[in-house]
């Protein structure tokens, strides 16, 4: 005669199937996401066809992530932790070859998928205001908050700044400068000498003589090429 099953012994596997079903399905939509993105410049699509795309009802996208700005903070988020995944790099640098290295490495990806990351950021500043205050925290921190963390934890910064006030004040540099990347198509070198001229100007007071040195000598590189804004006379007088 068969014993039936004790209630433990049919919830758990049924319980471990359905995460691993949830997980399953929340990759399917990040992916299906990530495909769009890449094949629309404006990073543009809905809900009903990311559905479609990933083979989900329609109801799954919304019962899993909640709303499109949360479906698209994931798939920055993955892609950010990607870039982070290998901070083995700064082992042993300073503090000017860690901060104008990141530059290189985010120039770099950002140029390798372009059009993904373009479009990314074209659909996040697409979003109306309510979908824009899903966005809990700033996906930038997730780009620059290695970089900082290292930078305190091996003392390469002589000032006592706040981490969190470096942080923020990095990632507004970040996301006003990947918004007119996007926005206006520049190419990696404009990028690239925008990022290095912030970064390093806020940085240059932050770190021992040789690294500001040359953290100055990059900015003024980058400042070459910078554009100078019109005076007031310029704008009047044209």
């Amino acid at each position: 005669m068969q014993l039936a099953s004790s209630p433990a012994d049919a919830d758990g596997p049924a319980i471990g199937k359905r995460e691993q079903g949830v997980a399953d399905r929340r990759r399917r939509l990040i992916k299906a996401a990530t495909e769009l993105l890449t094949e629309r410049e404006d990073g543009s699509f809905s809900m009903p066809e990311l559905a479609r795309r990933a083979q989900v009802s329609l109801a799954t996208p919304y019962n899993l992530f909640g709303s499109k700005a949360a479906v698209l903070a994931q798939v920055f988020e993955r892609l950010a932790h990607g870039f982070n995944r290998d901070p083995a790099w700064m082992s042993g640098l300073g503090a000017a070859d860690r901060i104008l290295g990141v530059i290189d490495r985010l120039t770099l990806a950002y140029e390798q998928q372009g059009r993904l990351f373009r479009s990314l950021w074209r659909a996040l500043y697409g979003l109306d205001l309510a979908e824009q205050g899903d966005l809990n925290l700033s996906l930038s921190n997730e780009i620059v908050r290695p970089l900082v963390n290292g930078l305190a934890t091996d003392r390469l910064l002589i000032e006592n700044v706040p981490a969190h006030v470096l942080e923020l004040t990095l990632a507004r540099i970040f996301e006003a400068n990947f918004e007119q990347w996007a926005a206006q198509d520049w190419t990696a070198s404009q990028l690239r000498d925008h990022l290095q001229a912030g970064f390093a100007l806020v940085f240059i007071g932050l770190v021992g003589p040789a690294d500001k040195a040359r953290l100055n000598d990059a900015m003024q590189d980058a400042a070459q090429r910078l554009p100078v804004a019109p005076t007031a006379r310029d704008v009047t007088n044209p």
